[in-house]
């Protein structure tokens, strides 16, 4: 299970809805895959730490900034895009809390509707200090510009 997140995602504390996920996981077993920025991602780490959870894999680009379960690393990529969509590749379901509709979360919520991965969303405005949750709905449209951002980013590698 891939645990993403805005790092604009300033709370103390992850949303009831969100742990029980992250409890299910942990009851299966399965292995969490986190990422290791600021905000939700540090969260993530956290709680998984507080559960006294080992079957983590802390997911980084060039360098790693935030392992506090001493976990086992992987380094997904060589940049931010790339671990993101590695990561993203290497899962089997996703919970993803998004801030304010950043575009990077938008492109991965994207990515793993594309690709049929179950994925809970945990969808959150400091503007109006509101919080939708729920499975990731397939008929949305997250990304209003994902695919033309596919086709350039696609010729330009051609190239």
């Amino acid at each position: 299970m891939l645990l993403m997140g805005s790092s604009a995602f300033n709370a103390r504390d992850l949303p009831v809805e969100v742990k029980e996920r992250i409890d299910g996981a942990i009851a299966c077993d399965m292995k969490i895959i986190v990422g290791e920025a600021p905000g939700a991602n540090r969260l993530y780490q956290d709680y998984s730490k507080s559960k006294g959870y080992r079957n983590v894999v802390v997911g980084h680009a060039v360098r790693l900034r935030y392992n506090v379960g001493n976990w086992e690393t992987m380094q997904y990529g060589k940049d931010l895009k790339e671990r993101e969509r590695r990561m993203i590749e290497d899962c089997d379901s996703a919970v993803v809390i998004w801030v304010n509709r950043s575009g990077v979360i938008a492109e991965n919520l994207e990515l793993l509707k594309r690709l049929g991965k179950p994925t809970y969303l945990y969808e959150y405005s400091s503007e109006t200090d509101t919080a939708e949750a729920g499975e990731l709905d397939p008929r949305r449209t997250y990304d209003p510009y994902y695919y033309v951002k596919e086709y350039w980013g696609k010729r330009k590698a051609t190239r």
